[in-house]
């Protein structure tokens, strides 16, 4: 299947005829670019961190700021201690899925309040053979009353209704607005989860999360406010543009 193919693949058979299933999908995916639809919506799959995951209009198609966050989780974290993970707000499940199948001794733990989203993320934890638990909850809502994490990793919903002029056409067009905007100038999925954080993280427990970049000042005040004692960092991706936060309770490392 051409969905299916590498750039190498397309270089390697650009002179053989396509089959003629292949020439009605691409005649019908042509308009659907123009119309900015996502290609990854067309073709049903996304790349992440050198794996492919099932996507649709349910979920984010997933972006390298979030591989730089799976970065920041691996080299923080010791590679051999077995860890509790939860990926809170885990849409298609790629930070899930991918830190289970990176540190296969790790227990993850996946969360979304959107049961289709759920859908897509049990999908691609099934054909990636990833063994992961996944609850449907808004926040902590939902998640056994007793359940805490070594480690929360978020990929909240942060832009603020403002932005959307900033935004591309595609993402305002076809990506799920529930898994992008929130209240409070981005920050409303933050402030609820720095509400519970010393209940959900164990002993010198963290939060890593994703966030906008005009969000560095905003983010570590909500934090250093709501956790008078934690330590709180911020990291840039690529660009140079602040993307990250990490949360640590009681000041210290983990061994």
């Amino acid at each position: 299947m051409l969905n299916d193919w590498s750039t190498t693949d397309w270089l390697l058979n650009r002179r053989h005829r396509i089959p003629a299933e292949q020439f009605a999908f691409l005649q019908e995916a042509v308009p659907r670019i123009l119309a900015h639809e996502p290609a990854q919506y067309i073709v049903g799959k996304a790349p992440f961190y050198g794996r492919s995951f099932t996507v649709n209009d349910q979920v984010l198609v997933p972006e390298s700021e979030t591989e730089e966050l799976i970065e920041w989780v691996l080299e923080t974290l010791p590679a051999q201690r077995p860890v509790r993970i939860l990926d809170l707000g885990t849409g298609s499940g790629v930070i899930g899925i991918t830190l289970k199948l990176e540190r296969p001794q790790w227990q993850v733990t996946m969360s979304d309040l959107s049961p289709t989203a759920l859908m897509v993320a049990r999908q691609n934890a099934a054909q990636l053979g990833a063994q992961v638990t996944l609850y449907q909850s808004d926040v902590f809502d939902q998640l056994p009353p007793d359940a805490t994490f070594d480690v929360i990793v978020t990929n909240p919903p942060y832009i603020a209704d403002a932005e959307r002029d900033l935004m591309d056409t595609a993402v305002l067009k076809y990506e799920p607005a529930m898994a992008l905007f929130a209240d409070h100038e981005g920050l409303a999925i933050y402030e609820q989860i720095a509400l519970h954080l010393e209940n959900r993280l164990a002993h010198n427990g963290m939060l890593f999360g994703e966030t906008g970049f005009q969000q560095e000042k905003a983010i570590q005040t909500l934090f250093h406010q709501s956790l008078p004692t934690a330590t709180v960092d911020t990291k840039h991706d690529i660009n140079g543009l602040m993307r990250m936060v990490r949360v640590r309770l009681n000041q210290k490392e983990m061994e």
